[in-house]
């Protein structure tokens, strides 16, 4: 449908380098300046017009900062209880992409499956790290929370548009991605604000990249909120914490 072309588009359009390279904002102050040279250079070629050029970055900058300071904020308990939220987040709009707003019964039954899928997923990494030698049965959880989550977008996205599909069950892997990685924070006593600090990309870039992206496409304001909002979800959690995660396992700027 045209709503569904639209949305996948706009949800794409904010893939661009700036959400998931935020991750490395938390690394090094060096990558802020840098992520805003490579934003308003993607911005200049991405060609969507002057107030791309000129407040995107500008957005992107302000984001780059919060994530970092984000992430060095002390471990107040209160943050051990906000770090739960981009999981919710995540899920809660992956479901509402697949279903739609319309909940049947194998929508009910595929909410479900992705609810025990992320729980699987929290109890394998307990596993792993209290149980190490029970490494095939951790590995088998892992792959039934996968098969789990595929199996949710599956039901949960029967009657809409396959792109839809696809953005839906990519958003669900983010919010596995995000349980996964909260799990091992959690777990191994680690700074827990790495699951907050993507949050200022998402909502700057949301509310207000949308404020300039929704008049150029042509679009509701809320409707680009929310569309910008989930692409910066899934590129932010499901690809830039993986990264943070990898670059802290190799001990680089750590």
């Amino acid at each position: 449908t045209p709503t569904s072309v639209t949305s996948s588009k706009m949800a794409a359009s904010s893939w661009k380098a700036r959400p998931q390279s935020c991750a490395t904002t938390r690394l090094t102050a060096a990558a802020v300046p840098g992520l805003y040279v490579g934003c308003l250079l993607a911005n200049i070629i991405g060609g969507m017009g002057w107030l791309d050029i000129l407040l995107g970055p500008l957005i992107t900058l302000v984001a780059a900062v919060a994530t970092r300071w984000i992430y060095h904020l002390s471990r107040h308990r209160l943050n051990r209880i906000l770090v739960v939220l981009p999981t919710v987040l995540i899920w809660a709009g992956a479901v509402y992409i697949l279903t739609d707003g319309k909940f049947d019964a194998h929508a009910i039954l595929g909410l479900a499956i992705s609810l025990l899928a992320l729980l699987i997923i929290r109890f394998a990494e307990k596993m792993r790290l209290c149980a190490p030698e029970r490494r095939q049965m951790v590995n088998l959880m892992r792959g039934l929370a996968l098969i789990g989550v595929i199996e949710a977008t599956l039901l949960m996205g029967r009657w809409v548009d396959w792109r839809m599909v696809l953005i839906g069950g990519f958003a669900l892997l983010a919010a596995a991605a995000t349980v996964w990685l909260l799990a091992r924070v959690w777990y191994a006593g680690d700074n827990p604000n790495m699951l907050l600090a993507p949050m200022p990309p998402v909502l700057f870039n949301a509310f207000g990249v949308s404020a300039y992206l929704a008049p150029i496409i042509g679009v509701d304001y809320w409707f680009s909120v929310q569309m910008v909002g989930i692409g910066q979800l899934i590129a932010c959690y499901l690809l830039g914490l993986p990264l943070l995660a990898l670059l802290k396992r190799r001990n680089l700027f750590f």
